[in-house]
């Protein structure tokens, strides 16, 4: 548990970077600037496992990264949510958290699924 909150602590703030970088480059909120950015966080994490800082895995984390662009582009684009407000950033992190979690509940239980079948 201590490694997963470790782990979202550190994507959020990789997202944070993300964001205002393409705040500047990409100033629309839409789906194009949120592929942008779950591009970004796959290679700058892929950049860091290169250099043997492997805090999380690239896929993992980028696919979490992304889920949360996509899902808070989707609730500002219906309406739902505000973008550059204190309620957004708090639910960019709620999707993230959620995001990194299942995919990891995701791997965990396909690892274990071959092992049920053979009993």
């Amino acid at each position: 548990m201590r490694q997963s909150t470790l782990a979202i602590l550190l994507l959020t703030a990789l997202l944070a970077l993300i964001d205002q970088l393409y705040r500047v480059l990409h100033p629309e909120v839409n789906f194009a600037r949120a592929t942008l950015v779950g591009a970004t966080a796959y290679l700058a994490l892929r950049v860091l496992g290169l250099a043997r800082v492997r805090l999380v895995s690239p896929v993992r984390g980028a696919l979490a990264i992304a889920a949360s662009a996509f899902g808070s582009v989707a609730l500002i684009e219906a309406g739902w949510l505000q973008s550059r407000s204190a309620i957004s950033a708090l639910v960019h992190v709620a999707i993230l958290a959620v995001a990194y979690l299942a995919l990891g509940c995701r791997r965990s239980c396909a690892a274990r699924a071959p092992e049920r079948d053979a009993a």
